[in-house]
């Protein structure tokens, strides 16, 4: 070009776009699975002497530690602490169960399992995972029947079905969304007259129950005093949390304290207020920038100091400010993501079960939350979950179709008789009566990925 138009060589290299190096170190912190950013912190804490670690936060607080301090009394023994029940004072009329004394390697909800797969046709299978799936520990029902209904793609009729089948089973009690109803499932078979009268009492006196208001019932039924009393004896020897006696249950405990062979990195759990979405590790509460470099650095910029010092302080204050809040988008990044999957993926996240795996994409749930599809990568790539069951289950598993249907063959054949096992093409027409359909050769190929033998072979092994 003429006239001076033609742009020099340096005028062309000053066009170069200059990348915030904020945002640079947030999508590399991102990108790390929990081992990586324990050495990314270690890293950096040799490397930069602004910032520190908080020694008081190298331990988390327990739950255990928690209700000791504010609610001792939520420390009752357990079902699982039969040494400790034996221990604690007890009327020497009452007879002792031994069924509370014997060992079970089933949990409840495979004991509830059982007990509705011979009741309920086979197609109810769905609900019945769903629903029992979203018993918690104490044996209370953790969601609605429209969920239930909802998630499986099943009628209201069916669903209600499922849950009057599910309330009838024992230990009873369980399948309560509160602990009245809880209370009168336990005496749905009652024989004498003050356990037909602690149900009445139960379904309409609730108030004065609970403030042990002995003579506004007698009143109100013109019965003896002896009678309300013994009436209150039965409710008070029934038990409100039927799904603590089931001793594999109770030593399951918490998921939190079950051995992991991956640490996840964001962990869902669920208690009678709901999900808790929760991102482990460490995290910024934990380190600080040193606070005898921030004050240096505001003397320094004060007054006329010397340069290297002054480059030192900034170089290495702004980098500890960097990393933590690098830090802190990982955690709230991750967390969002795991929220999103409880209200997506409910019914996975509930039961564990791949056949309530909805169809989702990264692009998907990049754009629901208003992120770019790159950040969804960085969160979620070689990462994992801990779902409400303590199942801890890859990222990719919510991504790809693939492993869903490779999740659901092997969780199939895992249910099948040794002796008449299951054809690929029988396994084709059970994976559509869940609403996947694929073709036979199909079946082969992800059995073979899984490394699954056939029919013939399984049968022979």
């Amino acid at each position: 070009m003429r006239n001076g138009l033609r742009p020099s060589a340096n005028a062309r290299n000053s066009t170069h776009l200059k990348i915030d190096p904020r945002v640079v170190l947030t999508s590399q912190i991102l990108e790390l699975s929990q081992l990586e950013l324990e050495n990314a912190i270690n890293t950096e804490l040799m490397e930069n002497p602004a910032l520190e670690k908080l020694e008081d936060f190298e331990e988390a607080i327990s739950l255990e530690e928690i209700y000791r301090a504010v609610a001792p009394c939520e420390l009752k023994p357990s079902g699982g602490d039969h040494e400790l029940r034996r221990s604690l004072p007890n009327d020497s009329e009452q007879d002792v169960d031994w069924l509370d004394l014997a060992s079970s390697d089933d949990s409840l909800w495979d004991h509830l399992l059982a007990q509705l797969r011979i009741t309920l046709p086979e197609r109810m299978t769905p609900l019945m995972v769903y629903l029992v799936g979203s018993i918690n520990d104490r044996g209370y029902l953790t969601c609605t029947v429209e969920e239930a209904a909802l998630d499986c793609g099943a009628s209201l009729e069916d669903a209600e079905t499922v849950l009057m089948a599910l309330k009838n089973c024992e230990p009873a009690g369980v399948g309560a969304c509160d602990l009245r109803e809880c209370l009168i499932l336990q005496l749905r078979d009652a024989l004498t007259d003050a356990e037909k009268l602690a149900r009445v009492m139960l379904r309409r006196n609730w108030d004065d129950l609970v403030a042990r208001n002995t003579r506004a019932i007698q009143r109100s039924y013109g019965l003896p005093e002896s009678l309300v009393q013994e009436a209150f004896d039965v409710i008070l020897s029934l038990n409100p949390f039927p799904g603590e006696g089931f001793i594999s249950n109770a030593a399951a405990g918490s998921n939190r304290d079950k051995p992991f062979s991956t640490k996840p990195d964001v962990v869902i759990i669920m208690d009678q207020a709901g999900f808790i979405v929760e991102v482990p590790g460490p995290n910024q509460i934990c380190l600080r920038v040193n606070p005898a470099y921030e004050k240096r650095r505001k003397e320094v910029g004060q007054k006329l100091a010397d340069a290297a010092e002054k480059r030192h302080l900034t170089e290495f204050c702004d980098r500890a400010h960097r990393f933590l809040d690098a830090l802190t988008q990982r955690r709230i990044q991750l967390a969002r993501i795991g929220r999103y999957l409880v209200e997506f993926q409910s019914g996975f996240v509930r039961t564990g079960e791949s056949m309530f795996l909805v169809p989702l994409t990264r692009t998907q749930m990049a754009k629901d939350l208003g992120v770019h599809e790159s950040t969804i990568s960085r969160a979620t790539n070689g990462k994992f979950v801990q779902l409400v069951t303590g199942d801890v289950v890859s990222f990719d598993l919510f991504f790809k179709p693939a492993l869903r249907v490779q999740k659901m063959i092997e969780e199939i054949l895992a249910t099948e008789n040794p002796d008449s096992p299951f054809s690929d093409e029988r396994i084709a027409k059970m994976l559509e009566s869940r609403g996947v359909k694929v073709a036979r050769r199909t079946v082969n190929k992800y059995r073979d990925r899984s490394k699954m033998l056939s029919s013939r072979m399984r049968k022979a092994s």
